[in-house]
């Protein structure tokens, strides 16, 4: 039940308000990095979504990275607490991933998720999908809120934030 209606509203709600609120930062940040250098301020990225589906993700090109998210949370692409969506082409295209590692796909990916705060980029790619997958069948109200408290702290003590050795794809 949590995962289908409920979770979904409370991601469009929180993104809703996160969109108010972050309004005046993000068009602070927008101006900054117009005059910071040429370009467009969001890049944009090909990555797999729910079902396997491809979307756009969307994300400043510097600083405050994530915030355009809410936006994807808002199309309907994203959720705040899911996998991360992994690039169409990396680890490795979507036709190589196993029947077992597709199952991460059953659900909208996230702005951060399960492998997220147990390593982030120092856990090999087999093991993140494990996690991944793990998060499928343990889906629940209590177990997003727990990874949404782990990633602040996370974030804040910057923990886990560093590249330490090349994580394998296979």
């Amino acid at each position: 039940m949590y995962a289908r209606g409920i979770k979904r509203g409370i991601d469009v709600c929180a993104a809703m308000l996160i969109l108010v609120i972050g309004f005046i930062p993000m068009v602070l940040v927008s101006v900054l990095i117009k005059i910071d250098s040429p370009g467009p301020v969001l890049f944009k990225q090909k990555r797999i979504g729910k079902d396997g589906k491809v979307f756009t993700i969307l994300k400043f090109r510097s600083m405050i990275d994530e915030l355009p998210q809410a936006i994807n949370i808002l199309r309907g692409d994203m959720s705040f607490v899911g996998p991360r969506p992994p690039l169409t082409y990396h680890p490795w295209p979507i036709n190589e991933y196993t029947p077992e590692q597709k199952r991460m796909f059953e659900v909208r990916p996230g702005i951060t998720g399960w492998a997220q705060v147990h390593g982030r980029k120092d856990v090999e790619w087999h093991k993140r999908i494990e996690m991944n997958v793990w998060y499928v069948d343990h889906i629940s109200f209590l177990l997003d809120l727990k990874i949404i408290f782990m990633t602040v702290f996370k974030v804040l003590s910057n923990a886990d934030n560093e590249n330490v050795k090349e994580t394998v794809s296979k």
